[in-house]
C-alpha cells in the first residue's frame, strides 16, 4: 500500500471515529436531556403548571435544529440568522457577555424632578403629597452625582431572551434582585431550553431567595407590554422600577419590546387609584346603597331566559356613524345598550337606547348627563352603572341598576359588609376597566347574554381627525371637533377588524385587552360576539359588517327582555344592611402605625434601605384578600406612587452612603402622611366628588 492510500485510510479512519464519538456524545446528550426535561417539567408543574402543560406537548417547528457542538455542549440553529447561537466555548462566550453588563449596565428609569412644581387646583390631598416628595426627591438629585453601580441588591431585573439558559445561573449570581422578568418571544427556544438548562435546580433557587420571578413565553410585543403594564398597576412598580436590562441574543422582536418599554418607561408610574379617588369610591358606594339602588345578582350560576336575545353595544368610535342606519333600522328588535357620550350621537338619529351605561364616578357625570341628554330620553333609559358612581347619577333615569366594580375602596367595604352581616357575597363584573365599553361589554356577558353584536368599539381610530362619531357631542354642526379627546401615553398600531391598521394609545388599546381576557372568562362560554367595528380587532369576537347581520325571527319582544333584567337580574339591598358599620377605623389607624414602624430604624447601606421599603409594602399587599381590604384600597395608590419615587432616588444617585440622608428625609415625608392618614380617613371618607363638567 502506497503512501497517500495509507494517508487517505488514516483519514477516513479518522473521521469514522469522530463520528462514532459524535454518536457516542450525541447519546449520552440524549439520554441527560430527556432526563433534564422530565425533572424541568415537573419543576413547571409547582411552580407555572401553565407553561408546564403547554410544554409538556409543544411540536416545535420544521426549522428547530438542536445540535452538539464539538465539545459536547448542546448548540441551536437561529431562525431568523441561519447560523449557531453559539460559538464553539459556549461558557466563555457567555462569560463575557456578562461581565460587559456589569461594565456598562443599561437602566431604564424615570426622572421625577418634576414633581415638586406641580399645580394642585383640585387641592387634592395625593397632589400634595407627591409634590412633597418630589422636593425631597430633588434634594438628593440636586446635591449629588448619578449613580450606576452595581453594589447592592437591585429591585428588577429584565431579562430578554432565554435561548438555552447558558446565562441565567451567571445573572442570578452576579445581580441578586427583588423581582426578575424574563422573556422569550420564540417558544421553540424555551422549548428547547428545557433539555439544556436545569430550570428545576433554578425555580428552587429563586423561591427559596424569597424573589418573584415572572416568565413570558411566545407571547407579542404588545400583548408583553400590556402584561408588564398591568402587573405594575396591579402589584406596582417594584416588578420593573430602576429595571437592569439584559439582552441575550439579537431579534428584531426584542429591540421592539425593549425600545417600547424604554421609550414609555414612564407609563409605567402612572395611573393608580389615589386616596382623594379612594374616599370618593367609599362615600358614592355607601349612599348608592343608603339609597336603596338595585344591584346586580352578579354570580356564575345566573341563567338568562332571554339569553339568546340579541343586544346591541354602541360606543363613540368614529366607526359607529357608518353604521348608524343599520342600527337604526333594527333596533326594534334587540336592546340598545350605549356607552357614554355615544347615546349623544344615537339621540341625533332618532335611537333611545334601552340602557345607558355610564363608568365615570365624578359629579361631572351627573353635569354630563343633564346638559347633554334631555331628561324626556333619560325617562326611558335605563342606566347600567356601578356602584361607585355619584349617587345623585340614579336620580335622572327612570331606572338604575349597580354592579359591583372590582379594584375598588367602596366594592371592598360592600363585600366585607356582606359577609359579616351573613349575606350572600357579590361578585365583581370582570375586565370592566377602563373605558365604558369595557364595561357594557362586562355587564352584558355577565347578564347571561350570548347574541352580542358590537358597534364603534374602536379602542383606536384610523384618521386622527375622526376620533369619536361625528354626531356626539366631540364635533358641532359642522364637524369640526369642540371636545379634543385625551392621549393617555404614546401612539400605538394595531390590526384593525376588517384589516386596516388602528391607532391607539396605551388606554384605548389596554380597553382592547381588557375585553379580550373577558371573552376568554368562563361566563363568555357559548358566546358569539360579532365585532361590527371598524376599529381594532378583538381576539375572540368575530368581524361581521353590519349589512351581514341577519337576525332570527322571534315572538320576544325587548319591553320584555328590557323589564326581565331590571327585575329579575337585580334586588334591592335590606333594610339592615348598612356599609358604615364596616369602616373600622381602629384598624385602618393600626395599620398605619405598623407601616411606619416598618419603616422608622435607620438603615446602613442601600440594600437594607431596599429591603426595608419592600417589608412595608408587602405588609400592606398582604391585607389585601382580608376583611381589611378596604384599608389596603385607601392606601394603594399613594403607596404605590410614594415607594416608586423613593426606590427611584435610593438607586439613582450617590454612593451606598451617600444616599442614606437623603433616604431617611424621602421616607419622613411618607412617613408624616401615614400618621395624618387616619384622621383624614375619618374626615373624608363620606366626601362625594364635586367635580363638575363645565358646559
Amino acid at each position: 500500500m502506497d503512501k497517500n492510500s495509507l494517508k487517505d485510510l488514516e483519514q477516513l479512519d479518522s473521521k469514522i471515529t469522530s463520528i462514532m464519538e459524535q454518536g457516542e456524545k450525541e447519546a449520552l446528550f440524549t439520554d441527560s436531556a430527556n432526563k433534564l426535561f422530565e425533572l424541568n417539567i415537573r419543576a413547571f408543574q409547582k411552580y407555572f403548571p401553565d407553561i408546564a402543560e403547554k410544554f409538556l406537548s409543544h411540536q416545535p417547528s420544521e426549522k428547530f435544529n438542536l445540535f452538539l457542538n464539538e465539545n459536547g455542549q448542546a448548540n441551536i440553529i437561529d431562525y431568523n440568522t441561519g447560523v449557531p447561537f453559539y460559538r464553539d466555548d459556549i461558557e466563555k462566550q457567555v462569560e463575557e457577555q456578562v461581565q460587559r453588563s456589569i461594565d456598562n449596565p443599561i437602566f431604564s428609569k424615570i426622572n421625577y424632578s418634576y414633581l415638586e412644581s406641580l399645580d394642585n387646583p383640585y387641592d387634592f390631598m395625593h397632589v400634595d403629597l407627591i409634590k412633597d416628595a418630589g422636593a425631597a426627591y430633588n434634594q438628593a438629585k440636586n446635591n449629588l452625582e448619578g449613580n450606576s453601580c452595581l453594589d447592592s441588591k437591585l429591585p428588577s431585573v429584565v431579562i430578554f431572551g432565554v435561548g438555552l439558559g447558558y446565562h441565567l445561573d451567571k445573572l442570578l449570581k452576579e445581580f441578586p434582585c427583588a423581582y426578575l422578568n424574563i422573556f422569550e418571544p420564540e417558544e421553540d427556544y424555551f422549548f428547547a431550553s428545557l433539555f439544556t438548562f436545569n430550570w428545576h435546580d433554578y425555580l428552587t433557587l429563586i423561591d427559596n431567595s424569597g424573589a418573584s420571578l415572572y416568565i413570558s413565553i411566545g407571547v407579542s410585543e404588545e400583548e408583553t407590554y400590556s402584561q408588564l403594564f398591568t402587573r405594575a398597576q396591579e402589584i406596582g412598580p417594584f416588578t420593573i422600577s430602576n429595571s437592569l436590562f439584559y439582552q441575550h441574543y439579537p431579534s428584531t422582536s426584542i429591540d421592539n419590546l425593549i425600545f417600547k418599554i424604554k421609550d414609555n418607561f414612564h407609563e409605567f408610574f402612572m395611573g393608580w387609584g389615589f386616596i382623594d379617588d379612594a374616599f370618593m369610591s367609599l362615600a358614592h358606594s355607601v349612599e348608592n346603597v343608603k339609597n336603596k339602588m338595585p344591584f346586580f345578582h352578579a354570580h356564575s350560576a345566573l341563567e338568562n331566559k332571554f339569553k339568546d336575545f340579541p343586544v346591541f353595544i354602541l360606543a363613540n368610535g368614529p366607526s359607529l356613524d357608518r353604521d348608524i342606519e343599520t342600527i337604526k333600522s333594527l333596533q326594534g328588535k334587540v336592546i340598545v345598550v350605549s356607552c357614554n357620550s355615544a347615546t349623544t350621537a344615537l339621540l341625533q338619529h332618532g335611537i333611545i337606547p334601552d340602557f345607558h351605561a355610564a363608568l365615570e364616578r365624578s359629579r361631572a357625570t351627573y353635569d354630563f348627563l343633564k346638559a347633554f341628554i334631555p331628561e324626556e330620553y333619560r325617562k326611558n333609559m335605563g342606566l347600567l352603572t356601578v356602584n361607585v358612581m355619584h349617587q345623585d347619577v340614579a336620580s335622572l333615569f327612570g331606572w338604575a341598576g349597580a354592579a359591583l366594580k372590582g379594584r375598588e375602596a367602596g366594592t371592598s367595604l360592600h363585600q366585607v359588609a356582606e359577609i359579616f352581616s351573613k349575606k350572600k357575597s357579590s361578585a365583581t363584573i370582570p375586565y370592566c376597566n377602563p373605558l365604558v365599553g369595557n364595561m357594557a361589554l362586562s355587564y352584558v356577558v355577565s347578564l347571561g347574554f350570548k347574541n352580542v353584536y358590537l358597534f364603534g368599539v374602536d379602542n383606536g381610530y384610523i384618521d386622527p381627525k375622526h376620533h369619536h362619531s361625528k354626531s356626539s357631542m366631540y364635533y358641532n354642526d359642522k364637524g369640526d371637533t369642540v371636545y379634543e379627546p385625551l392621549q393617555i401615553g404614546s401612539k400605538l398600531f394595531v390590526e384593525g377588524n376588517f384589516g386596516e391598521t388602528v391607532i391607539a394609545d396605551h388606554f384605548l388599546y389596554s380597553g382592547k385587552v381588557q375585553m379580550e381576557r373577558l371573552l376568554q372568562t368562563s361566563r363568555a362560554h357559548g358566546l358569539s360576539c360579532f365585532n361590527c367595528s371598524n376599529g381594532a380587532k378583538i381576539n375572540g369576537a368575530t368581524p361581521l359588517l353590519s349589512e351581514d347581520i341577519i337576525l332570527q325571527e322571534t315572538q320576544i319582544t325587548k319591553s320584555q327582555v328590557s323589564s326581565y333584567v331590571k327585575d329579575e337580574l337585580f334586588y334591592i339591598p335590606d333594610e339592615d344592611f348598612d356599609l358604615e358599620d364596616f369602616l373600622d377605623f381602629e384598624g385602618f389607624e393600626k395599620l398605619c402605625t405598623t407601616l411606619i414602624e416598618i419603616l422608622e430604624p435607620e438603615v446602613s447601606n442601600r440594600s437594607e434601605a431596599f429591603d426595608q421599603v419592600l417589608r412595608h409594602i408587602q405588609l400592606l399587599v398582604s391585607i389585601k384578600e382580608t376583611q381589611f381590604s378596604h384599608h389596603y384600597m385607601v392606601l394603594e395608590g399613594e403607596a404605590l406612587y410614594l415607594n416608586s419615587i423613593i426606590i427611584n432616588m435610593l438607586y439613582n444617585y450617590g454612593s451606598e452612603t451617600e444616599i442614606l440622608p437623603y433616604y431617611q428625609n424621602i421616607k419622613g415625608v411618607w412617613c408624616d402622611f401615614l400618621r395624618k392618614a387616619p384622621e383624614l380617613y375619618r374626615q373624608n371618607w363620606n366626601k362625594a366628588s364635586d367635580h363638575v363638567f363645565e358646559v
